[in-house]
């Protein structure tokens, strides 16, 4: 079971939102912020495992918010819920430690999906604004780089080109646990019962591991641990 928290100051799609994730049975609890003052006081009181947040907000960018919840928790998933598709904007929500992208109109099956997809590890954007935005840099020169940088972002690499490497770092020791066990074999659930921890904290630790390794499934990291000799 999963904490939520939602950030956005619309009390409308606030509610919709709520009502959405209530609906799914892995959900225990969901908080509902208006703001990045409401959002941290309910950060300092309970655990929340994934973040849903608006970038604005009356007292300021959900950035704010987004990078906090990045950093004070390890285990952290943030998703922008927004309608924008301005590439600075969203770009800079990613560099904060957003791992995924929703519009604000997608129905509560594209949501749900969009959530269970960041918890196995991946990045999603979801289908209705990912177009719009790779077409939206693409047709500004200027935002060129930026477009290859959000289709790989979403699982997409250009081809004939190398991942890039630069952004490797060293593991935690957890995660060279975790990594060690799914490199011989295991199971999400083998690696929790193994290391005594959550079922639904393994797939947030393989998210960390491929985004640190610049890998996109299990195989790839493996190898890229291994060049990198964290794995003999």
């Amino acid at each position: 079971m999963i904490n939520i928290a939602v950030l956005e100051d619309d009390l409308y799609l606030q509610q919709r939102f709520k009502r959405i994730l209530k609906g799914w049975d892995y959900v225990q609890q969901v908080f509902t912020c208006s703001d990045n003052a409401e959002f941290l006081a309910c950060l300092s009181d309970h655990h929340i495992d994934i973040l849903l947040a608006d970038l604005d907000l009356p007292d300021g960018r959900g950035n704010q918010s987004i990078k906090i919840f990045s950093t004070t928790v390890d285990t952290a998933i943030t998703i922008v819920i927004s309608s924008s598709m301005d590439s600075t904007v969203i770009l800079q929500a990613i560099a904060d430690g957003a791992v995924g992208y929703v519009h604000k109109s997608d129905d509560s099956s594209e949501i749900i999906t969009v959530i269970k997809t960041a918890m196995a590890g991946d990045s999603p954007i979801s289908p209705s604004i990912a177009n719009k935005i790779v077409l939206n840099l693409q047709n500004n020169d200027n935002d060129a780089p930026l477009a290859g940088l959000l289709r790989n972002k979403v699982g997409h690499k250009p081809e004939g080109q190398a991942e890039p490497k630069q952004n490797a770092k060293i593991l935690s020791p957890r995660e060279l646990e975790v990594l060690n066990l799914i490199s011989r074999g295991l199971s999400y659930s083998e690696v929790a019962s193994t290391l005594s921890i959550s079922q639904t904290t393994v797939p947030v630790h393989i998210r960390n591991i491929y985004r640190k390794l610049q890998s996109k499934n299990r195989s790839e990291a493996v190898f890229e641990a291994r060049n990198l000799g964290l794995l003999n």
